[in-house]
């Protein structure tokens, strides 16, 4: 009888951690997807939509406790604007050390769409990249060590909990915190961003 009891208790506790390892998981996966409105350099204001695929992890960091760490980010927009066919961007650097890059800025030059974003080469140090969309193509352009500096026109804020809609008012408010680093809230003048 003895054996019976302690295997159930046994059991019992294995399927009490199971559990317990399953919703730890799920709470720290998902995805996170919201519109906001952008502000062209041109003047102009569209809606994208925006996407961040979470996964379990990250609370390695010591400023994340959350539970889970961005895997992916997405940015979806109609162009030439009015045409109804969408054009879509996603975070194409990444490794096990790193999150994948944070897109910063989407403008339109010349009549070709561009996304400038930010991403970590070690815990130190983070360089900006260019994109530029040309025959159905994001391609990366090279970037010049010293660029001209541009001000970010993306929501910066992508973790958990993402309002439905961002408006152009609310975006100014928040990425003006004080709690955002000026790499996030303005791209260059310097290819390479280090930190102490």
């Amino acid at each position: 009888m003895r054996t019976n009891k302690g295997m159930k208790q046994q059991i019992t506790k294995f399927g009490l951690i199971l559990m317990m390892g399953v919703s730890m998981s799920a709470c720290g996966s998902g995805t996170q997807k919201w519109k906001e409105e952008v502000q062209l350099t041109d003047g102009k204001v569209i809606v994208v939509e925006r996407e961040t695929i979470h996964e379990a992890g990250g609370d390695e960091w010591a400023f994340n406790r959350s539970g889970s760490k961005p895997k992916e980010r997405r940015i979806r927009f109609e162009y030439p604007n009015g045409s109804g066919k969408m054009v879509e961007w996603y975070s194409s650097k990444k490794d096990d050390r790193t999150w994948p890059e944070k897109p910063l800025i989407l403008d339109v030059e010349g009549g070709q769409p561009f996304i400038f974003t930010l991403v970590a080469i070690s815990i130190c140090c983070e360089v900006y990249s260019k994109y530029v969309y040309q025959n159905g193509l994001w391609i990366e352009e090279p970037l010049l060590e010293q660029f001209e500096q541009r001000t970010t026109n993306l929501f910066i804020r992508d973790g958990t909990d993402m309002p439905a809609f961002v408006n152009l008012e609310t975006k100014r408010e928040k990425n003006d915190d004080s709690g955002y680093r000026s790499a996030l809230k303005q791209v260059g003048p310097s290819r390479k961003v280090t930190f102490p």
